[in-house]
């Protein structure tokens, strides 16, 4: 079920009315609990069937842990648990194309057996939720919960379980523990990111996607229509994502949850550490504290490894392993290994976190590199693999005279599309929430977002990983 769907709207407005008539914390959390299962499983049955297995395993993990003297062995349990199954449905791709051939001569339909079946949407999500709440519970820094229920609503919350933001247990769970009663300022915390968020998805979104999409399928792109696509999802990617976390954390609001922020402007960052601490970030922060964190620990007990070592591996891992998440293709793991290369490389000339430096001339200077690299990790992601992308870097720049007409309406697309998200930031800088200004653009956004709303919009491009 997608956020943009007349289904879901039905749907919402369902459960919201029953959830607020209840009144009471455990009929309540079973009736969000019921309908996470049917949100998730809306399309596919079977889909709810592996959540519910898979969180099984888990509640049952973490209560024996708090007891077992083996703890390693519970905990890699868990690992091979949760990593077996998102490994396999992650990287059952590679095969697709044999087994499709294979079950065509069997005389099943391979497109809707693989494509229909096996790929689990949010899978990835839930399983890092899982898995974070697990280790957190072998180290001690959390007690397992008791209440199946809570923890059940807590790995399958609807809002989040598509594309996140994925909470930690530490945060979602004590608020699915408390008595929750309406109150008015949850509507008016909501009300600006479903406005946002439906903006987002329906005009700037759906406004570039399909002219990038067209570009991205090109057999023989140039440079400059490949860079004219990079620049439009570049913004798509940002409109996308971040739209469908304003849903996620609006209707969340609107049942009494109070949910994670996962960007903060992250096209203003500086150095690519600061741009992975404003872009999904609670991505980030698990994969800071899952892999970055032990590889550094790991590496600083070998005392004899070089200083330069112990700096550069660290993120490097890491965003190898962020490349790994995001699916099954070379383009991924390029586009992680370069993330990784680029922070090992501005924290060994000292370039760290949230590095400033002075005056207007280096500052502008800074972003312009820090963009540059953002563009270009954006082409190793979209592209449809690292071929696609060699020919256009490798190609001519200039095509013929259509080719640089699509490029030159792509930039202005992008450049067009661009202009509300700069507005809103420079109204939210200057301007005070409750000014009359501010209401007026929610206002416009609401029009704009009424005009141009569709039933048959395009999921949301996380949805695949």
């Amino acid at each position: 079920m997608n956020f943009t769907s007349y289904e879901f709207l039905l749907f919402f407005i369902i459960i919201f009315a029953a959830y607020w008539l209840v009144r009471k914390q455990m009929p309540q959390n079973l009736l969000l609990l019921a309908a996470s299962y049917i949100f998730y499983g809306w399309l596919h049955p079977w889909y709810a069937l592996l959540l519910g297995l898979s969180t099984l395993g888990d509640y049952w993990i973490a209560l024996a842990l708090e007891k077992s003297e083996k703890k390693n062995r519970l905990v890699w349990a868990s690992l091979v648990l949760n990593l077996g199954v998102l490994a396999f449905f992650k990287y059952f791709g590679f095969f697709v194309p044999s087994l499709g051939a294979r079950l065509a001569e069997m005389g099943i339909q391979a497109d809707v057996f693989l494509a229909s079946i096996l790929l689990p949407v949010g899978l990835s999500f839930f399983t890092l939720k899982k898995l974070a709440y697990v280790l957190d519970v072998s180290r001690d820094v959390i007690r397992p919960t008791r209440d199946f229920v809570g923890f059940a609503l807590f790995v399958a919350f609807f809002p989040q379980i598509t594309a996140g933001p994925m909470d930690r247990a530490q945060k979602l769970l004590p608020q699915i523990q408390s008595d929750r009663i309406w109150k008015p300022e949850n509507f008016h915390k909501a009300w600006p990111l479903l406005v946002m968020g439906f903006f987002k998805k329906f005009v700037i979104a759906n406004g570039v996607g399909p002219t990038v999409s067209r570009i991205f399928h090109l057999t023989n792109p140039t440079g400059e229509l490949a860079l004219a696509a990079t620049m439009g999802f570049t913004l798509q990617i940002l409109a996308d994502f971040s739209g469908y976390t304003d849903l996620a954390r609006g209707f969340a609001y609107l049942l009494g949850f109070d949910t994670s922020e996962n960007f903060r402007t992250p096209y203003l960052s500086l150095t690519p550490t600061e741009f992975w601490n404003r872009w999904h970030i609670s991505l980030s922060t698990w994969l800071r504290d899952y892999v970055f964190f032990p590889v550094r620990r790991a590496l600083l007990r070998a005392k004899s490894l070089p200083d330069w070592v112990v700096q550069s591996t660290p993120p490097i891992v890491t965003m190898l392993v962020s490349g790994l998440w995001h699916g099954a293709g070379w383009n991924y793991l390029a586009w992680g290994a370069f993330y990784g290369v680029s922070i090992a490389a501005y924290q060994l000339v000292g370039l760290r976190g949230e590095w400033k430096p002075q005056g207007w001339t280096k500052t502008i200077l800074a972003w312009t590199v820090m963009f540059a690299l953002t563009l270009f990790a954006w082409l190793l992601f979209a592209s449809p693999s690292l071929t696609w992308a060699g020919r256009a870097l490798s190609g001519p720049f200039l095509g013929t005279v259509e080719d640089q007409a699509v490029a030159w309406l792509m930039f202005s697309l992008t450049a067009v599309y661009s202009l509300p998200l700069i507005i809103k930031l420079l109204l939210d800088k200057y301007f005070k929430p409750d000014s009359f200004v501010i209401a007026a653009y929610y206002a416009v956004a609401t029009m704009l977002m009424f005009i141009y709303i569709n039933s048959g919009t395009p999921d949301f491009i996380y949805f695949q990983f």
